[in-house]
């Protein structure tokens, strides 16, 4: 049967095999702590990682060019399914998937998901390679705990997130998610430099993840902190916008159209405005990207639903995609469906709390 132990067999096994890896990683703090995990990981076993590449799940198409990264591939953080919908891709590469999504096998030589072994602790992909790898990184406890706080993992994982803030000698906090502590501002610098710089943001934060000897060095960082200081003047501006312009539903969904030279803020804002005032509410937060696309950002923190469920209600009954996690998610859709969009969602959302129309 499947389990921990057996899949950290085959991962040692895959890296001990093979003599230098490419690292495709989800262009987040998780997946960027995940990277950096695996980098350290496979410097100690005197191996060395030849590229790195930050993705997103729409970037797996056919004519992703795989020709400037090495045989042995390890994709951190991004969906089994997506990777299997294109493995065609990785053909006659060695390939390691570790994910934490949605189960879905791809036909690879090492696939890891907590979920194989019927774990359905939700444990974002940083606390996934941290316990895989363990044995060679276990001082790097530090690192990985900033990306499953960043992923929303501390409600669920509170025993290692106590362990870790008791050796540092920091207190957990008393957010539901345990993000108002040093690591998980640790985490919005991170993720601030995605937002800013996008895909260079990426690799520059992992550059600066693995420079960074302690967390205090981290924190210190003054790229990260200028970078922080401009996105939490934009962030402030983008919370007045939305408490005027949003759109109320029962007083329980708001919907908030943003200005789409202002999308890349979309995610951190509704995650912003979850933890400060709208933790009872949905927020669902819409930006048009390009002419045939409307991305969407949502966030239910306390109100007890699954957004992933309520979204594939939603997707029966028009063209769409979406998926993540019971408290975010994300989906897209077409732009002249938006009203069309808020009142399925608005029907779904209101069956499940059982509240009249």
């Amino acid at each position: 049967m499947t389990n921990l132990s057996t899949q950290y067999t085959a991962v040692m096994k895959f890296l001990k095999d093979n003599d230098d890896f490419s690292i495709f990683y989800h262009l987040d703090c998780d997946g960027i702590t995940s990277a950096a995990l695996l980098t350290e990981a496979i410097n100690r076993l005197g191996k060395r990682v030849y590229a790195y590449r930050p993705t997103n799940y729409e970037d797996f198409k056919p004519h992703l060019d795989l020709s400037d990264f090495s045989k042995n591939i390890i994709i951190c953080d991004v969906a089994g399914t997506v990777v299997g919908r294109n493995i065609s891709l990785f053909s006659g590469k060695n390939l390691c998937v570790l994910d934490h999504h949605e189960l879905a096998e791809p036909e690879c030589d090492v696939y890891v998901n907590p979920k194989m072994w019927g774990d359905d602790v939700y444990t974002p992909c940083a606390l996934l390679t941290y316990r895989l790898l363990e044995g060679l990184v276990k001082d790097l406890d530090w690192v990985s705990l900033i990306g499953t706080l960043s992923d929303a993992g501390g409600k669920e994982n509170k025993d290692f997130v106590f362990d870790v803030c008791k050796k540092y000698g920091v207190e957990p906090g008393s957010h539901e998610f345990l993000l108002d502590n040093i690591f998980g501002r640790a985490g919005e610098l991170i993720n601030n430099m995605v937002i800013e710089y996008e895909r260079h943001g990426a690799d520059e934060a992992l550059g600066i993840l693995l420079l960074s000897k302690s967390l205090k060095e981290l924190m210190d960082n003054e790229r990260l902190r200028s970078t922080t200081e401009k996105i939490d003047k934009n962030i402030k501006s983008l919370i007045v916008e939305f408490a005027t312009k949003s759109e109320k539903r029962d007083n329980l969904i708001y919907f908030f159209e943003m200005d789409p030279e202002k999308r890349r803020y979309a995610s951190t804002l509704s995650t912003v405005l979850s933890m400060h005032g709208y933790g009872d509410r949905v927020i669902v937060i819409m930006t048009k990207v390009k002419n045939s696309v409307e991305k969407i950002s949502i966030r239910a923190s306390n109100v007890g639903i699954d957004l992933p469920d309520i979204l594939k209600h939603v997707f029966k009954h028009m063209k769409g995609s979406g998926g993540g996690h019971k408290p975010a998610a994300g989906a897209q859709i077409e732009p002249n469906d938006k009203e069309k969009f808020k009142k399925l969602f608005v029907e779904e959302t209101m069956v499940r709390l059982e509240k009249p129309l």
